[in-house]
């Protein structure tokens, strides 16, 4: 089996619940804030804050539900990569919120000292078996014609911001496309991460804007409102470039550099 189809079976559900644990956590602990508080300071900008910060988090989780409710049983290359980069940003999307409420390490991690920093290399792991297979020209395609077919055509009203918003994002994918399409994932894999999580933001917020006609009218319309935010946060940015073999140099010699005066200055020489 090989890793992208291993990160497609982890399941859509069980990250969405995953992320759903997290931001239940997150509104605790920032409830539990709140009331320790004696009366900050512009405690009413204080929260109104927290409020913009959590209401993120639950666009985020808004989305990764839509998306797990969406998921069919299809097996083919270009499935499971889009499954696996729509995986990879829900458990980012958990990462984050767990490194704001202080539990950052999973449970299995919490007795070994670099269990984040084997996290951390195991992520990146994913992501270049990720961008080796988009480096596939039929995969890389399918995942886009798969997207495509997912966005839809263009909605009425309020809807149709976010819907330009992602369509502009996948669009970006083809201007890019000869970046990363037969490119060698040794240079592809260093920025890698950006196109994974590209395409798994499109496929969420794709589901998000899917699911909305489903709902009564009020709750349809909030449903926008989520799909509208999550675009504008998540999609509004340049289209991902590959690295090249002078990026991935340089970046050598920034680590090496910035190593090195590190530790210079910690022998206090």
């Amino acid at each position: 089996m090989s890793t992208v189809e291993a990160t497609g079976e982890a399941g859509a559900a069980a990250a969405a619940a995953s992320l759903e644990n997290a931001t239940r956590r997150l509104r605790t602990v920032l409830d539990a804030r709140e009331a320790g508080e004696a009366g900050p300071a512009g405690a009413s900008a204080w929260r109104a804050a927290l409020d913009e910060e959590l209401c993120d988090r639950l666009i985020d989780l808004t989305a990764a539900r839509a998306w797990a409710a969406d998921q069919a049983a299809e097996r083919d290359p270009a499935a499971d990569v889009l499954r696996g980069c729509a995986l990879w940003a829900v458990e980012t999307d958990t990462v984050r919120v767990l490194a704001m409420t202080g539990t950052d390490r999973s449970a299995t991690d919490a007795d070994v000292p670099d269990g984040t920093a084997r996290a951390a290399v195991a992520a990146h792991g994913r992501v270049a078996a990720l961008v080796t297979a988009l480096a596939a020209a039929e995969v890389y395609d399918g995942v886009c014609d798969r997207l495509r077919t997912a966005l839809g055509p263009c909605p009425a009203d309020r809807a149709a911001a976010a819907w330009e918003i992602a369509e502009s994002a996948l669009s970006g994918l083809g201007a890019t496309r000869d970046e990363w399409v037969g490119a060698d994932p040794a240079h592809t894999a260093a920025g890698g991460w950006v196109l994974v999580d590209r395409i798994g933001r499109l496929a969420l917020a794709a589901a998000l804007l899917s699911a909305a006609p489903a709902y009564p009218d009020e709750q349809a319309e909030i449903c926008v409102n989520a799909a509208r935010r999550y675009t504008w946060n998540h999609l509004r940015q340049p289209p991902p470039e590959a690295a090249t073999a002078v990026h991935v140099r340089r970046t050598a010699e920034l680590v090496d550099w910035i190593a090195g005066s590190a530790s210079a200055e910690r022998s206090g020489g």
